[in-house]
């Protein structure tokens, strides 16, 4: 072989065949990375639907009005329907007619007479019963929560007079 085609041979061989390598290498990345963007989009997509899924089903939800902790609170809701309604007024008056029934009842007893006595037994005058669905209509709830926050505000005041200790009694 003559000199001058032996560094042709050594060099210039392997060098074309390392730049073909790389140029197909090259080409097969750039499909694989508009491959990724699309696959990115499409995830974004996604998201935003499940995402937008997600609003509409929260927003079918009923507001809450109680606390979920313990004992039962009335949440910011619960508290500006108690004020809408009167609850509390009412949860006085009517906590003496009902302390006799508390006696030897724990915090916890005494929650659930007042959510099935407002469920089950209460009859609601005219004016209240205008008055509750007034006040769920306008708050976007349903007449059970304003009913609830009346139990709640009844617990509250039936534990006061009965000295209960609803710390004793975690609900």
């Amino acid at each position: 072989m003559d000199e001058w085609l032996r560094p042709i041979v050594v060099v210039a061989i392997p060098t074309i065949g390392a730049v073909i390598w790389i140029s197909r290498w090259f080409g097969k990345h750039d499909e694989w990375m508009k491959g990724m963007a699309e696959f990115k989009e499409d995830t974004k997509k996604s998201l935003a639907e499940i995402r937008d899924d997600i609003q509409k089903i929260l927003a079918g939800q009923p507001r809450n009005v109680l606390a979920g902790s313990s004992p039962l609170q009335l949440t910011d809701l619960g508290r500006e329907v108690s004020e809408y309604v009167g609850a509390a007024a009412w949860a006085e008056q009517k906590a003496l007619e009902l302390v006799d029934e508390m006696k030897d009842k724990s915090a916890y007893e005494v929650q659930e007479f007042c959510i099935n006595f407002m469920r089950a037994e209460y009859k609601l005058t005219t004016k209240q019963d205008q008055s509750f669905k007034k006040c769920a209509y306008e708050h976007g709830i349903k007449l059970e929560q304003v009913l609830d926050v009346c139990a709640v505000e009844l617990r509250d005041r039936l534990l006061h007079i009965s000295n209960i200790s609803s710390s004793e009694n975690k609900i």
